[in-house]
């Protein structure tokens, strides 16, 4: 603990080191970036020539650039954040969700993918199905980026990820540059014709390098299971995703809580529908997110299968001291805040009576909901895996009694993520402290 409180002490630190000047983001300087050599080349293609471009794929030195002062570009992020008319009021949620989007295709083997090369700017990238719904993100960031072209494409998407967070309330973590923005050429001769990495379909069927929000139930094994063996597909695919990409069962819930606190769903993007969490979806929340929130206040351990015994626990009974006080009355009759139960469509099935419908939701989708004291919740198949599974629970629970370690470890993997691919390119902003 003491390790990761070092860690991310170093990652907010503020100040430029003293024999260095800090180029003015307003003059327009560039960095002595080399755009010679995109990106690592994968194992078993050095030295080799692109099929496509002819083009020779030989690791050339990176050049680091000098630190950057930011404040400009992040002064100019920040103007943008901020929306009545969209969903809840923030764009934060989305910008942080696109850089994740950016990040998330890294491959620890090939040393592929990550955020280094933007290459969510070209076509097969863009038109993954888990990058729905980026248009505004870039709609966003499209006039800062030609107001700033000095800084990379790539730079600015991880940056307004970082800026976000700030304005969602969450730490100022220093960020770091040197990304590169690469031709379709240069993305051709390490990704073949797409130009963009993609997975073999394995783990999404989609092909996606990104993790699926749910494979499905296994069909060979029993409704009465528990829930580990029955949604082991989408466990299994999303502890691949992440070990792929170099993080541990640690990291990965502590991404997941993280990330998934942020925005909310929306059916004519991703077919599911609902916020995350229901007070405030555009701010870090203290009281925890929905996970650990629903973990607090469900026994989740004492039922291995809760689709199939899904209860109402009454929070009056069951918790009086935290019950004191508080108005109850806009629940609905029998069911407590605890009555969590699955809304899906899948093959016209029903898993329990305590499925109730979801009109909204799109066909062939699956979704958990909780809707008491008149606020809506929702959680994926892919967030549910976190309390079906007994090794990503053991964190849950940790985090459950340990918020600080939570912030604390989030903010490391945050900065662990965007920074994935790329090794021996980045240089720490010379942004002043705010």
């Amino acid at each position: 603990m003491e390790s990761v409180r070092r860690t991310l002490q170093s990652l907010c630190a503020s100040g430029n080191k003293d024999n260095q000047t800090p180029p003015s983001a307003a003059s327009g300087k560039t960095t002595a970036q080399s755009h010679r050599a995109p990106h690592a080349i994968a194992k078993g293609s050095e030295n080799a020539t692109c099929p496509i471009t002819g083009m020779f794929l030989q690791a050339m030195p990176q050049v680091v650039g000098e630190p950057l002062d930011l404040t400009k570009v992040r002064n100019e992020i920040h103007a943008v954040m901020y929306d009545p008319s969209h969903d809840d009021g923030s764009y934060a949620p989305l910008l942080i969700r696109f850089a994740w989007h950016l990040c998330g295709t890294y491959d620890k083997e090939t040393k592929t993918g990550g955020s280094n090369g933007a290459t969510m700017r070209f076509e097969a990238e863009a038109n993954d199905p888990e990058n729905a719904g980026f248009d505004k993100a870039k709609a966003l960031l499209a006039p800062i980026h030609a107001k700033n072209p000095w800084l990379s494409y790539a730079d600015l998407c991880i940056l307004a990820g970082y800026v976000a967070i700030e304005a969602a309330g969450g730490s100022r973590i220093r960020f770091s540059h040197g990304r590169k923005d690469f031709s379709k050429e240069q993305a051709i001769a390490i990704y073949g014709k797409s130009g963009c990495p993609f997975g073999d379909g394995k783990f999404n069927p989609h092909g996606s390098r990104l993790p699926a929000a749910d494979l499905g139930p296994d069909p060979n094994v029993h409704a009465s299971a528990p829930m580990c063996q029955r949604e082991a597909p989408t466990i299994n695919a999303m502890r691949s995703t992440f070990s792929r990409m170099g993080f541990n069962d640690r990291e990965t819930v502590a991404l997941l809580l993280f990330g998934h606190q942020f925005g909310r769903c929306h059916r004519e993007v991703s077919g599911y529908e609902g916020p995350w969490w229901g007070r405030d979806p555009t701010t870090v929340n203290a009281d925890g997110v929905g996970y650990l929130h629903c973990i607090a206040n469900y026994d989740w351990e004492y039922e291995e299968n809760p689709c199939a015994n899904a209860k109402p626990i009454d929070p009056i009974k069951k918790w009086p001291a935290a019950a004191r006080g508080r108005n109850f009355d806009a629940w609905p009759a029998g069911q407590g805040s605890c009555s969590l139960a699955p809304a899906h469509r899948l093959l016209g099935s029903s898993w329990s009576q305590a499925v109730r419908p979801h009109p909204t939701l799109a066909t062939g989708k699956r979704q958990y909901d909780n809707t008491g004291n008149g606020r809506h919740l929702m959680m994926l198949i892919a967030d549910m895996c976190l309390t079906w599974d007994p090794q990503y629970r053991q964190q849950l629970h940790r985090y459950r009694q340990d918020r600080r370690a939570f912030g604390l470890e989030a903010m490391v993997a945050w900065k662990k993520l965007t920074e994935l691919g790329c090794d021996g390119l980045l240089v720490e902003e010379a942004t002043p402290q705010f």
